[in-house]
Order: structure tokens, then sequence, then C-alpha cells
């Protein structure tokens, strides 16, 4: 089964931390668009996240920088994967999030592409013609 997605998901490695329901779990990024992300997690925070709830996902910038913390609503979680939608990021937020998913988009075209052919493949990426 095929999903339609408003922005497409760029495969990107990168660790955080999801806070969820006042707790902070480690975390893994496997995916991330404009509009949202798909996070790995161990099973105790996947039973937290609830759909609809919020969140958020902070990621690291390196460099002795300040995590970034991305306000986000869980939308799906189960099997240690937690899907989240970003919500109400201000313009410094959006430019950050622009500024990864440029990247990941350059990584992945050096890649060939091969991630994307993957996922497509397995029926969890739909983002021809987007």
């Amino acid at each position: 089964m095929r999903e339609k997605r408003s922005s497409q998901r760029i495969v990107v490695v990168a660790n955080g931390v999801l806070q969820c329901r006042d707790q902070r779990f480690p975390c893994h990024v496997e995916n991330i668009s404009r509009s949202g992300a798909l996070v790995g997690v161990q099973d105790e925070a996947c039973e937290l996240a609830r759909q609809e709830q919020g969140c958020v996902l902070s990621l690291p910038q390196g460099m002795g920088l300040l995590a970034v913390d991305l306000p986000a609503l869980v939308v799906h979680s189960g099997f240690g994967l937690v899907g989240l939608r970003f919500s109400g990021l201000d313009e410094a937020r959006e430019k950050y999030l622009a500024e990864i998913v440029g990247k990941a988009a350059q990584e992945e075209a050096l890649a060939d592409g091969y991630c994307s052919r993957l996922y497509t493949r397995l029926g969890i990426n739909a983002d021809e013609g987007h």
C-alpha cells in the first residue's frame, strides 16, 4: 500500500532525543522531510508515544552548539518507530530543518538514490512526482 506525502522523505542518519510526556529518550532519525520525521526508539518510548500527542525532537547542531528542538505531533508509533509531524516551527527552526533536509538530499543524490529506490520497492516511500 502506498502512502501519499506532502513532502519527500529523505533518508538521513542522525542521533537525537525524543522528549515525550516529560521524559527524554535517545533516538535515531530514519528519514526526515520538511513536514515530519520517522525516528527509531526503544520500545519503552514507543509505548509512551500516543497519536496526536505533542512531543519534541531535539537534534544536535554539532560544533559545540545547542541542540535544536523541533516541536511535533505523534502520527503513529509501533515496532520501535515513531512517526512525527512537525508543528509550530518558528522561522529559525524552519530554516534549520530546511538545511538538514537539503544536506540529506544532496548526500542521497550522491549515493545515487539507492535508499529511496529501496524504500519504494518496500512500499514505504511514495515520493514520486513530488
